[in-house]
């Protein structure tokens, strides 16, 4: 499998799929995230410990992948997520609403495994849809 073909196939099986029991076949043991606003905590584990958050928030939760650039081991991902939010989420309870915003990231990716993540969330987005904030106009 390619570097782009590891990061394919973990959006789909870990991300949009939510088979959280195979994140150690994607993600190194000691994979390190660089998130504004997100705890990907410590290593393999800690992705399984937000997969396992997300999926509860959101139990249909989907990445799809709008572009993707591979240069070495780094890949440049743009995603559409989707999701509706039925489970607590960041102190946020369920409000029933679905959502779709974007994300860019950034992975660094050898041997078959995801070893680092840094990206950025549209979270403006997010937080308006579940209407936490308003954006004035």
């Amino acid at each position: 499998m390619s570097n782009a073909d590891v990061l394919r196939e973990a959006c789909r099986v870990i991300w949009s799929e939510g088979d959280i029991s195979r994140v150690d076949e994607f993600y190194a043991e000691d994979f390190r995230a660089d998130y504004p606003m997100t705890d990907w905590g410590e290593g393999a584990e800690g992705v399984k410990a937000l997969a396992g958050e997300l999926r509860a928030a959101f139990p249909d939760y989907c990445e799809a992948i709008e572009e993707l650039y591979e240069a070495g081991e780094y890949i440049i991902v743009k995603l559409t997520i989707r999701g509706t939010h039925l489970g607590a989420m960041a102190g946020l309870e369920a409000t029933g609403r679905r959502v779709e915003f974007r994300d860019v990231t950034i992975c660094r990716v050898s041997g078959g495994k995801i070893l680092e993540q840094s990206g950025l969330s549209d979270y403006l987005s997010l937080y308006q849809q579940l209407g936490v904030i308003e954006v004035p106009g």
